[in-house]
């Protein structure tokens, strides 16, 4: 039985092409729904401005500070939710510590942690008893804050 090897190289480039026409299709869907927080703002902290990366969507805020080498005492990440709920964070590949604050939608501090890097499987999952909107992740220092106070410039998010 005789094979036209024409015909099997154009059936090849054809499955060549398509399979690159997907390959680009999922790249470009990956690449729209980044885990990377692009965005950043400003908040004041008592007398201190923060420079602050902003998790919105559901792969920022699952990558949360995950693999950082560090932070400076003036830098963090705010997860931002669409309404407030039982939200919940674990310290899966952190590579520091971190004090967490939870805050609600009033823009109310309900709770703070200090929670470690997770070195041993399953991690345990941290939350708060009271709904929260936003959690605000910072480096393991001092701050400002506490239960109770208030952050402006949350309001605008």
């Amino acid at each position: 039985m005789a094979v036209n090897n024409s015909l099997l190289l154009g059936f090849s480039w054809e499955i060549t092409l398509r399979l690159l026409a997907v390959a680009t299709l999922l790249w470009s869907c990956l690449a729209s729904e980044s885990s990377a927080a692009d965005e950043k703002v400003d908040l004041e902290i008592g007398q201190s401005t923060y420079q602050i990366e902003l998790a919105v969507t559901p792969a920022q805020r699952r990558q949360g500070l995950m693999y950082r080498q560090q932070l400076d005492s003036r830098q963090g990440m705010l997860l931002v939710y669409s309404r407030a709920g039982d939200h919940r964070i674990w310290m899966k590949n952190m590579r520091i510590a971190l004090r967490v604050f939870w805050i609600d939608d009033e823009f109310t501090v309900i709770s703070v942690q200090r929670l470690e890097p997770c070195s041993r499987s399953p991690c345990p999952v941290y939350s708060t008893p009271r709904a929260s909107r936003f959690i605000l992740e910072l480096g393991d220092y001092e701050h400002s804050l506490g239960p109770g106070d208030k952050i402006e410039g949350l309001a605008e998010l």
